[in-house]
């Protein structure tokens, strides 16, 4: 397969409802809904209980086999297929104003400014956890690859690139007992913290707003250099390099072979599952110290989800090509194709259910309980998106987002 794709030649405007590839809505909207498994845990309770289930004491069996079961299936594994994706819609926005003879890189970056914009908004005002800030900037660079490199070498470059971050920091989990004493405090605070650091931390989310404001604008300052300028870099960066290279090869729009996407499942999930199975093996037999989860966290988990993302890929892929449950895969589309709107949703509903300026249930349920909110959270999504399409062009953030990237009002309601 050549690889380019041949687009007819159309001006230049966001992508309509009949061009989209069905396969790319659908993995994005499975990818938000594993993306919610795991941002609940942030949501609902101080950082640390997000990496290490002992970090407020010994769980219940059955919270402990949540966490199990997260961590192998979702646990880093949606964000880097959400990042994969989002690659691949830099490269199709950039190849179809080239097939078009058009610039895009004015569009781009300017979808890149204003999607920063709102990441901050997000960041500061809403939830500490935002994504949003670290794929602008990250698109910022990626688009380079995007106007004339090929697709073997994207995927080469972007599989350095996160070979390189998880060399690094296995290096630092290695020898985190050198780091100077605040540094290591730190450390620690982050996978096993004091009594102190909780009391502090779940403060913040249990008293006022402004408390809360405080604390998002202090974390983002603190964390947007790390995030942005280097796990942007290698991790974020990487992964959107490959999902260009796999929507060039046609991988990601469910393009090749069912015995293609079958060896590509059975080599994802047997090499992620794998690493990940070892991984989550040897948090629970050194209960969870500081190396191991280090370890785990930033190298072993992080290297089985870019395998486990293809794997994913794969299975999805095998979906659109069954004409499978279509129904469902429909809703599921339309949730994709609403994935802007759909996360940030989820940000304002999870909020106001955990934080003092909602129902304050913050710190207050287990990890099986918090599954069942998210069940609920993606079942409302998987109603209201199609309600949503058929009376609108666009999700209300994503006409947003594509009104202020091209200067002028989209079309929003449906004829």
């Amino acid at each position: 397969m050549s690889e380019t794709t041949t687009i007819k030649p159309i001006k230049i405007n966001p992508t309509t409802s009949s061009e989209r590839y069905h396969a790319l809505d659908l993995i994005r909207g499975i990818a938000v809904a594993g993306i919610l498994i795991m941002n609940i845990y942030a949501f609902a309770n101080i950082y640390a209980y997000y990496v290490n289930p002992m970090a407020l004491g010994t769980p219940s069996d059955i919270d402990l086999y949540t966490w199990v079961m997260t961590h192998i299936f979702a646990d880093q594994k949606f964000y880097t297929l959400f990042s994969m994706l989002f690659g691949a819609g830099i490269m199709l926005m950039a190849q179809r104003a080239q097939a078009n003879g058009l610039p895009s890189a004015g569009l781009h970056y300017r979808r890149m400014l204003w999607l920063l914009a709102i990441g901050i908004i997000h960041a500061i005002f809403i939830w500490y956890g935002d994504i949003l800030v670290t794929y602008a900037i990250t698109g910022l660079w990626v688009y380079l690859f995007a106007r004339s490199t090929g697709a073997s070498t994207k995927l080469i470059v972007g599989g350095i690139f996160i070979a390189i971050m998880i060399g690094l920091m296995s290096l630092l989990a290695l020898f985190v007992g050198d780091m100077p004493a605040e540094d290591l405090s730190d450390m620690m605070d982050m996978f096993a913290p004091s009594d102190e650091f909780i009391t502090q931390e779940t403060a913040v989310y249990t008293s006022d707003y402004a408390s809360q404001l405080d604390h998002r604008t202090e974390f983002f300052l603190a964390n947007l250099p790390m995030m942005a300028l280097f796990f942007g870099l290698f991790r974020i960066g990487g992964s959107m390099l490959l999902g260009m290279g796999l929507y060039q090869l046609g991988i990601l729009t469910a393009e090749r072979s069912r015995s293609f996407y079958i060896k590509l499942m059975l080599f994802g999930f047997i090499i992620g599952f794998g690493i990940t199975a070892y991984d989550t093996y040897a948090l629970l037999e050194s209960n969870f110290s500081l190396n191991t989860s280090m370890l785990s966290f930033m190298s072993l988990n992080s290297m089985g989800a870019v395998f486990v993302a293809l794997g994913y890929i794969a299975l999805f892929c095998l979906w659109v090509k069954s004409n499978r449950f279509i129904a469902f895969r429909k809703r599921l589309e339309a949730v994709g194709r609403m994935a802007f709107t759909n996360y940030i949703s989820q940000s304002i509903i999870c909020t106001l259910i955990f934080y003092s300026h909602g129902f304050g249930l913050f710190g207050q349920l287990d990890r099986y309980q918090l599954m069942i909110i998210v069940a609920i959270i993606f079942m409302a999504q998987l109603l209201w998106s199609p309600w949503w399409l058929a009376r609108f062009q666009f999700g209300p953030l994503e006409w947003l987002w594509r009104s202020l990237s091209y200067g002028r009002k989209q079309p929003f309601r449906k004829v």
